[in-house]
């Protein structure tokens, strides 16, 4: 058996059987991602290095010099060093964890006065329905993602409560104040999409799987390595991702693989790429580098509107724009949004309309993972008026108004002395503003004078006038108010935050019920989400 001691804390143990290398890892220290290497120079000390390295506090400094203690086994007096002495010291980032770790174990113990602890310390009595979720987000307005990380502060503050999600009414509970709680977040995660590390992997296999790939996440997995030997993964502890004429993927979400190994692995084969997880790192980052590490598809941030379809046109906000490279074929686009609570969700029919037009739209909850909006809404087809020809089209349209227009009736001119004059109208209605006549024959002047003082109105409908025409002048007839323009209705008006909106050309008809008029054909889902959330009532003509 050989064994070699790599720097980060891990043994990698070669068996041979059978001309067959099994690697397995085993942790026996510090993994690289929580040190750097430091070599020591002439006339420093260790309080020195510290000091300017983190530019901490005193008692700070003494707690990453205890780090540095347990990072550096070897050294017998952190106050002897010499130069050219290789140290390991902890990363910025770790050292931030440990101390936020700290301060939550202050807060649950005794080090502090009983006045400190009234400052950052609240007493909270549960009530009949409450959850420690909801308390939280009650007393902080939290997005789900920050609310988790706050439950493991509430958790230390009260340790005799086994099971938080198991609290009664008349409970009294220990929560962080709001300002002290946002102080142990770290800096570049106070606003950003976070999610527990069990989520992470059903957010990626779920993509993965949406992009025709596959994650494989049990059995062993078998890299050859030339000239005889293998790696063996042991898929339940490091997934196996592979993308259809891409790249397979190492995905190592707890940071088991040493980085020595990693290149033997990335140098001996070009289609294999290992992506490892760094503590505390976003869904975002880590998306962003398993879409590039595929070698197939490429992510865009472009923090804009996307167009998705033309009947009607809706657009959506979309961060991520992910497609695949210009070399590879194959149509149809993914949309990631990372959004903080359900509101800001988009519709589904709207995703369902993005989807066939080819854009599939995948959201990314704060604290959740993937989303969707659960909301239901009922498909309904817009109303079709008759539009055979320009008169059965004014007869439906008057009679969807509620009107009984008759057909072909004759209208008398001038009556007496054995003289009648008349003539036949397409369609006329009777209002209480009078007639109102519709016919497609020319009229003499004369006669539309004589018709006029009587207070009839005339409608003319010539040969190849357009559908829009004839309604506009039959409701400027019937005085009905009638507006020709693009109409634009927000996906996430009710909520602050616009998700995207649809685009409607149409004729609106009326002023208290209004409905309307489109030339073209509205997807079904769509119509039902403007009918539900608008009171919209599409009429096809």
């Amino acid at each position: 058996m050989n064994r070699r001691n790599l720097q980060g804390g891990f043994l990698i143990i070669a068996f041979s059987r059978e001309d067959t290398a099994y690697i397995s890892l085993k942790r026996v220290g510090v993994s690289r991602h929580q040190t750097d290497a430091y070599i020591v120079k002439k006339g420093e000390c260790l309080s020195g290095i510290v000091w300017k390295k983190y530019a901490v506090s005193k008692r700070e400094a003494y707690r990453i010099l205890k780090l540095v203690k347990r990072f550096n086994p070897q050294m017998k007096d952190l106050n002897v060093i010499y130069p050219g002495q290789k140290l390991l010291l902890p990363q910025k980032s770790f050292s931030e964890t440990a101390g936020e770790t700290a301060a939550a174990a202050r807060l649950s113990s005794g080090a502090l006065s009983d006045e400190k602890k009234e400052k950052i310390i609240l007493k909270y009595v549960v009530k009949r329905g409450d959850s420690v979720s909801g308390i939280i987000y009650k007393k902080s307005g939290r997005s789900h993602g920050e609310i988790y990380r706050i439950l493991g502060l509430v958790k230390r503050l009260n340790p005799k409560i086994r099971n938080l999600d198991r609290i009664y009414p008349g409970q009294t509970l220990l929560l962080p104040s709001t300002a002290h709680d946002m102080a142990l977040l770290p800096d570049g995660i106070r606003d950003a999409v976070t999610i527990p590390e069990y989520k992470v992997l059903p957010v990626v296999s779920y993509i993965i799987n949406r992009m025709y790939g596959v994650v494989i996440t049990d059995g062993s997995y078998c890299i050859p390595v030339p000239p005889s030997g293998e790696v063996k993964i042991d898929c339940s502890r490091v997934s196996v991702i592979e993308i259809n004429d891409g790249n397979i993927i190492l995905f190592d979400l707890s940071n088991r693989i040493p980085a020595d190994l990693k290149r033997v692995i990335e140098s001996t084969w070009e289609n294999y790429r290992v992506i490892s997880v760094q503590k505390g790192e976003g869904i975002s980052s880590i998306l962003e580098r398993i879409i590039d590490a595929t070698g197939v598809y490429e992510a865009r941030k472009i923090n804009r509107y996307e167009e998705v379809g033309k009947t009607p046109i809706v657009k959506v906000s979309v961060e991520w724009l992910v497609s695949k490279k210009p070399r590879f074929r194959g149509e149809g686009s993914y949309a990631f949004n990372f959004v903080s609570r359900s509101s800001q969700l988009v519709p589904l029919p709207v995703k369902n309309y993005a989807r066939g037009n080819g854009l599939e739209i995948i959201e990314i909850m704060d604290g959740l993972g993937i989303a969707a909006d659960k909301k239901v809404y009922q498909s309904c087809p817009a109303q079709v008026l008759d539009s055979g020809s320009d008169m059965e089209l004014a007869k439906s349209l008057l009679e969807m108004l509620g009107y009984s227009p008759a057909k072909d009736s004759g209208v008398d001119i001038l009556i007496g002395d054995g003289l009648t004059l008349s003539i036949k109208t397409d369609l006329l209605l009777n209002t209480e503003g009078g007639r109102i006549i519709i016919t497609s024959s020319s009229i003499p002047d004369q006669v539309i004078n004589i018709l006029q003082k009587r207070g009839d109105r005339v409608v003319f409908i010539s040969k190849g006038e357009s559908r829009k025409k004839v309604i506009e002048s039959i409701m400027r007839a019937i005085k009905i108010p009638c507006l020709n323009s693009d109409f634009k209705f927000p996906l996430s008006g009710r909520n602050g935050k616009e998700s995207g909106y649809i685009s409607l050309p149409a004729l609106r008809l009326g002023d208290s019920e209004i409905l309307y008029l489109v030339d073209y054909d509205v997807d079904r889902e769509i119509c039902g989400l403007l009918n539900k959330e608008y009171k919209v009532k599409l009429v096809r003509y």
